[in-house]
């Protein structure tokens, strides 16, 4: 066990907006809070820190349970298990042709659907410009993702076969984003049969008791990837901000078509893509992007000063690339669903940002100096 102490203190004050019901062109009702109650005081109120004690206390509680397993499997349903045996096999077939060829895995990125989006065949360019150093071919790189994996689908999924055996020079960690979207839509449908208007106070605490969750969820994801691949830099990103989906903005467009604006037909009208509802859908700061500031702070405090995972873990947030500068919301162009990067121009930034702090990190010298000899070298030894 290690000794950590993370000290996390910060406040944000927002207030809210002074609106009338009747106003459906509200910059966004998400940012709002329900005035009956104390969500405002409650989402004003600083996190608790992160302290050593409940780390070691919580972080490995009930992991490797059979219970915890059976959990994991009935919360995804079949089209999951479908994934994740797909995974199993990739993670067989890679680790048998990289052995026999005496070879690695260069890059392995592991996550949920921001990491799957990776292996589209539109973001495959994307993937080669930012992972592609020294590597042969695709089949060196291992996108390992699930759409909606939370922190504990992602420890399965190490200790249940996703996870090759086949040495892996870098690994690319990002998961935590759909444990607080969970947690909010849980309290969501709890709230209220109607869409409410408002943050209530139900929606917050479900976000905050989250919070401390994701952390330990996290780093215990960076512990058990060292332990199945003890020589690997571990490269753990920070979540990358999210805003609300305001129902007002679709009322007669899927929000599915969004990722893929440039291709879609089915597409918002410019009067609606230009409207207040569908633009305050990338405001910050909101209860998401405060929460995820108290996570991205306490990981890195993890990593950076009680060394979760040792010397060759690090750290790196890639928010500012989807945020502007002037008023700090989210790029409605490269991350048009609030939610994930654009198929691939989102990709292409963001997978710029990861290749920049690769390419500053320290030599992995336990694969630098590694060759292999060809036939003859070893015969000649031998002789």
């Amino acid at each position: 066990m290690f000794t950590m102490i993370i000290s996390v203190f910060f406040l944000l004050a927002m207030t809210a907006k002074e609106t009338s019901a009747a106003d459906d062109d509200r910059l966004n009702s998400w940012i709002d809070f329900c005035a009956s109650d104390g969500s405002k005081a409650l989402y004003a109120k600083p996190f608790e820190p992160v302290l050593s004690m409940d780390l070691m206390a919580e972080r490995r509680m009930g992991h490797g349970e059979e219970t915890t397993a059976k959990k994991v499997l009935d919360d995804r349903g079949q089209f999951w298990r479908t994934k994740h045996r797909n995974l199993q096999a990739d993670a067989r077939t890679k680790s048998m042709v990289l052995n026999k060829r005496k070879k690695s895995i260069k890059v392995m990125l592991y996550g949920d659907s921001i990491t799957e989006y990776w292996s589209y065949e539109v973001n495959k360019v994307a993937l080669m410009e930012s992972f592609g150093r020294d590597v042969d071919n695709e089949r060196e790189i291992f996108v390992n993702g699930i759409s909606g994996d939370e922190t504990s689908h992602g420890l399965y999924r190490i200790h249940h076969g996703a996870f090759p055996t086949a040495t892996v020079n870098d690994i690319v960690l990002l998961i935590g984003t759909n444990d607080l979207g969970r947690a909010f839509r849980s309290a969501f449908k709890r709230s209220s049969e109607k869409v409410p208007e408002c943050l209530s106070e139900e929606m917050v605490r479900a976000i905050r008791d989250e919070t401390p969750k994701v952390v330990q969820g996290i780093l215990s994801i960076v512990e058990d990837m060292r332990l199945m691949s003890p020589n690997s830099r571990i490269v753990v990103l920070g979540i990358l901000p999210r805003g609300f989906r305001n129902p007002k903005a679709w009322k007669t467009v899927s929000q599915q078509s969004m990722p893929d604006m440039e291709t879609s037909e089915n597409l918002p009208t410019r009067e609606v893509l230009e409207s207040r509802a569908f633009m305050g859908q990338f405001s910050q700061p909101n209860v998401f992007s405060k929460a995820i500031d108290f996570i991205n702070d306490a990981v890195k405090r993890g990593i950076e000063v009680a060394k979760v995972g040792g010397s060759r873990v690090y750290y790196k947030e890639c928010n500012d690339v989807f945020l502007n500068e002037d008023d700090g919301n989210m790029k409605f162009e490269i991350i048009k669903d609030a939610l994930h990067p654009d198929k691939p121009r989102g990709y292409e930034v963001f997978g710029k940002c990861i290749k920049e702090h690769l390419d500053q990190l320290p030599e992995n010298w336990e694969f630098k100096n590694v060759r292999v000899r060809d036939r003859e070298e070893q015969i000649g030894e031998a002789v």
